[in-house]
């Protein structure tokens, strides 16, 4: 099945409020990546075209793996957490080094056990690598509502995807990531504003946020301040960019 595909990715199109934009502009240019859940392999051909990585990408589903093929792409298709693509990435390194950038964009979720995946990912990273890695947030406002209405419903896609087996909040996110043996260097979320009118008639008017960028000379800023403050509240998806700590010493 082929979920996840886009044709292409033009950077400078993406939205501010795009996870896409932000976390992609946290992989240096010129790097080696390894992209874990490359889907289709839009985001790896942008890193290879545009950044001019040198990109491996792992991909769990055959078409989307073999449709990443046909851009002219690497990709090993199976799944991170399986010990045999383990072994086939550290042989990969052997011959062809280690990465300085590990991208993994909206996977996490998807894994059993998160905290034994994040820890073996740090063997394939070189000195001063690092992991670029973002999920989504289940404390976001809507997700809130629908559990205080006493439903939990799952979709085919979204926080509440019928796939995802863990779900995380900012900081509990971060905490794997400690506990994990890992030091956050940067982080970026998107957000979609509260507003009345998009809970009753599924339109967004007079939201706070666009209310704080009307205001002359600083409305930008107060509007930054304002989705800064209730981020844990207003984020829908985050990223964080994390450095092994033994790398640091």
């Amino acid at each position: 099945m082929i979920k996840y595909h886009q044709d292409h990715i033009d950077f400078d199109s993406l939205h501010q409020n795009n996870i896409d934009r932000i976390q992609l502009a946290m992989v240096p240019a010129k790097s080696h990546v390894l992209e874990i859940g490359c889907a289709t392999g839009y985001m790896t051909e942008y890193l290879a075209r545009d950044k001019q990585c040198r990109v491996l990408g792992i991909e769990p589903v055959q078409e989307q793996a073999e449709l990443a093929r046909q851009r002219g792409l690497e990709v090993i298709t199976g799944l991170i957490d399986a010990p045999d693509i383990l072994g086939l990435l550290l042989a990969y390194t052997q011959k062809h080094g280690l990465f300085d950038a590990i991208f993994m964009s909206q996977v996490i979720e998807h894994i059993a056990d998160p905290a034994t995946t994040l820890r073996a990912l740090k063997g394939l990273l070189n000195p001063g690598g690092h992991l670029i890695i973002s999920t989504c947030s289940i404390v976001h406002w809507k997700c809130r509502l629908q559990i205080l209405l006493g439903r939990w419903e799952y979709e085919d896609y979204g926080i509440f995807d019928r796939t995802h087996l863990r779900f995380f909040t900012i900081k509990s996110f971060r905490q794997l990531l400690e506990e994990s043996g890992y030091t956050v260097v940067d982080f970026g979320y998107t957000f979609e504003d509260i507003c009345p009118f998009k809970i009753l008639f599924d339109t967004r008017i007079l939201a706070p946020s666009d209310l704080l960028r009307l205001i002359p000379f600083i409305g930008m800023r107060l509007r930054r301040a304002y989705t800064d403050l209730f981020k844990n509240f207003l984020a829908t998806q985050f990223v964080y960019k994390a450095q092994p700590v033994h790398r640091l010493k």
